[in-house]
C-alpha cells in the first residue's frame, strides 16, 4: 500500500511582527509558551510535518488571533500580514497560504480579498465565523464571498471565541472554550445552509472546522441537509476538516457529507501534526475505501485548491 498524499487544510502561523515585543504583538493570549513559539516558527512546522509524511500544509493567520475578537484593527497591519503570508509559498514548496480578510467589512473586505488573491497570489481566504454579533451569511459578508466565488478559491470559515465563554470554561475548562468556539462555527454553517447564498454562488467552496460538528444534528432536521434532500439533490460545496484522525469523527463527517466533502486537518500547532500511520489507521477504522481515503487525506484539498499531486519526493 503506497503512502497517502496528505494535505493538512487547517494550520496556523503568525508573522514575526506579532511576536512578543513586535510591532503588532497582542498583550494577552491563552496559549502555552511552547504553542506560542510554534505559531511563530515556519521551520518547526516544516520539520514536524516532514517527519509525519505530510505533503502540504495550508497556513492561515486568522483575524481573531491577530487582532482579537471584535476589536478595531489597523487595515495596514492586516495588509502586512497578507504580504507576509504570500511569501511563505515562495520560500517553502510544501506550504500553501490563505489571505486573511474581514468579511464583515463589506466592500473593504472584498477589496482586500481581491488583492490577496490577484496581486499576492494567495490560494484562498480565511474569515472569522462571526464578528460583532454577525455571522457569515450576513449581507455584509456577501462582497467578500462573491470575490471568492469569482476566482473559485476556497474560504475557511474559522471558529471564534464565544462572547459568553466564562461560564463554559468554568464548568468544563479548555474543553468548554472549544465547545463555545464550535458553537460559533456551527451557527455560521447553519446560517449559510438556511440561506440562498449557496445557490446564488455555486462556485463558492466553504470549509468549516470539526469543532462545529454539532451543526449536523440540526441541519439534518429539515432543508437541503435532511435525509431525503441529501439523497435527492447535489450537496452544496461545504467541507469539514477532520481536526485529527479519530475514526468516529471521520465516519460521522463522511456519512453526512460524503467522502468528497471531508478534508484532513489538525489546527496545528494547537493540535499535533498528522502522520501517515495514525491517519491511515483512522481512515481505515472509519470504514473508508482506498479511494475514499485518498480523497480525504489530500485529494479533495488539491481539487479545491487547484493543486497538482505531490511530487514523488515529497509523498
Amino acid at each position: 500500500m503506497t503512502a497517502l498524499d496528505i494535505v493538512d487544510i487547517h494550520t496556523h502561523l503568525w508573522p514575526p511582527a506579532w511576536a512578543a515585543g513586535g510591532r503588532h504583538a497582542r498583550s494577552a493570549h491563552t496559549f502555552a509558551p511552547e504553542i506560542l513559539a510554534k505559531f511563530l516558527s515556519s521551520e518547526t512546522q516544516i520539520e514536524e510535518f516532514a517527519r509525519g509524511g505530510v505533503s502540504t500544509s495550508v497556513v492561515t493567520a486568522t483575524l481573531e488571533t491577530l487582532f482579537g475578537t471584535d476589536n478595531p484593527y489597523d487595515p495596514d497591519a492586516l495588509k502586512q500580514a497578507n504580504d507576509w503570508l504570500a511569501e511563505l509559498p515562495r520560500r517553502y514548496d510544501t506550504i500553501v497560504a490563505f489571505g486573511t480578510v474581514d468579511a464583515f467589512a463589506g466592500e473593504a473586505g472584498a477589496r482586500e480579498a481581491e488583492r490577496a488573491i490577484v496581486q499576492l497570489g494567495l490560494s484562498g481566504l480565511v474569515i472569522d465565523s462571526a464578528r460583532a454579533g454577525k455571522f457569515v451569511g450576513h449581507p455584509s459578508t456577501l462582497p467578500t464571498l462573491q470575490v471568492a466565488a469569482r476566482y473559485r478559491v476556497p474560504v475557511f470559515v474559522h471558529p471564534v471565541f464565544h462572547p459568553d465563554s466564562a461560564p463554559l470554561i468554568e464548568a468544563a475548562g479548555p474543553a468548554g472554550n472549544s465547545l463555545g468556539r464550535g458553537l460559533m462555527n456551527a451557527v455560521a454553517f447553519l446560517s449559510l445552509s438556511q440561506s440562498t447564498l449557496l445557490d446564488d454562488l455555486p462556485d463558492l467552496n466553504l470549509i468549516f472546522a470539526t469543532l462545529g460538528i454539532g451543526a449536523i444534528a440540526q441541519a439534518s432536521r429539515k432543508g437541503r441537509y435532511a435525509l431525503a434532500q441529501r439523497a435527492a439533490t447535489p450537496r452544496p460545496n461545504i467541507y469539514f476538516d477532520t481536526m485529527g484522525s479519530d475514526p468516529a469523527i471521520i465516519r460521522a463527517l463522511v456519512g453526512f457529507f460524503g467522502a468528497e466533502r471531508v478534508l484532513a486537518g489538525t489546527d496545528w500547532p494547537i493540535l499535533g501534526a498528522l502522520d501517515q500511520a495514525s491517519l491511515r489507521r483512522g481512515l481505515t477504522a472509519a470504514g473508508l475505501s482506498e479511494s475514499e481515503q485518498r480523497l480525504v487525506a489530500g485529494g479533495n484539498a488539491r481539487r479545491i485548491l487547484g493543486l497538482g499531486h505531490a511530487s514523488a519526493r515529497t509523498a
